[in-house]
């Protein structure tokens, strides 16, 4: 994500912060027990954060697109813990990672694919350093308990082995194929005002995105510099706070009007470009 806002630099002197993200939604007392851990065992802990629960369940793309744009906007040193976890209670590893200076606890599922380079320090939390974890309810047992550690100064080496690329799995979706005067792309999210926020960088389309053109479902969206330049009910294509490339229905429902969701196909194209045959 690109932004002309600065973003915070360091936690400071009142120590770290730890951001929570999971599918387990706010009706039952999962996210709290979480929290208690925390507080219990992190007495130098600042805040916790709750980036959002409500990803839809074992959703692991839609967790990596949560916390890929949002990340980035806590200070270095924040501690992300991310449990949507299919595979719980399995010999799935836990990954224990710092990129930019952040740290990232997630299960090894693909979730930080997107977010992890080759030369990040990434490790395998050691679960025995936790007796007696549940089964089914490892961010209590485990997540919570490691993350506290970093919190208090623990090293990534203390939390478990250091792993290597190809020893933890990346990335399982290709991102979208960018030429000259073509995009082909899809939508990677819609937001809860029905706005399809689509896996397209707006660097990816220059200065002028008036030179471009959106199709979906055979429909063609212009593009305009802000929702309110629309007229009411308007389709139109503009570039989000994520730097993504979005398309929404001014004061509507773009996902609900085209009758679309994550993964449908779209095509930009330039000014002139001829449109191809699938």
């Amino acid at each position: 994500m690109e932004s002309k806002l600065s973003r915070p630099s360091s936690h400071g002197p009142h120590g770290p912060v730890v951001t929570l993200l999971t599918d387990f939604g706010s009706r039952d007392a999962y996210v709290g027990c979480m929290k208690g851990v925390l507080l219990s065992r992190a007495p130098s802990l600042r805040s916790i954060v709750d980036l959002t629960h409500d990803v839809p369940a074992q959703d692991t793309r839609a967790a990596t697109f949560h916390l890929r744009h949002a990340w980035a906007w806590f200070p270095t040193g924040t501690v992300h813990v991310a449990v949507v976890d299919p595979g719980v209670g399995t010999e799935r590893a836990i990954l224990v990672a710092r990129h930019e200076g952040h740290f990232f606890l997630a299960p090894d599922n693909g979730l930080l694919a997107p977010i992890l380079e080759p030369t990040d320090a990434v490790h395998a939390l050691d679960v025995t350093h936790y007796p007696a974890p549940s089964a089914t309810f490892h961010g209590r047992d485990l997540f919570a308990p490691a993350a506290a550690r970093l919190v208090e100064g623990a090293t990534l080496e203390e939390l478990g082995p250091g792993l290597r690329p190809g020893q933890w799995i990346g990335a399982t979706e290709p991102g979208p194929r960018i030429e000259a005067d073509r995009i082909a792309g899809r939508v990677e999210h819609v937001d809860r005002f029905g706005n399809l926020i689509l896996d397209v960088p707006g660097a990816a389309l220059g200065v002028d995105t008036g030179d471009w053109v959106v199709e979906i479902q055979g429909v063609r969206v212009d593009f305009a510099p802000t929702y309110g330049s629309a007229g009411v009910g308007a389709l139109l294509a503009l570039v989000d706070s994520y730097d993504r490339v979005e398309i929404a229905e001014r004061g509507g429902d773009a996902s609900s009007r085209l009758d679309v969701g994550r993964g449908t196909p779209v095509t930009l194209l330039r000014a002139g470009a001829t449109r191809r045959q699938p």
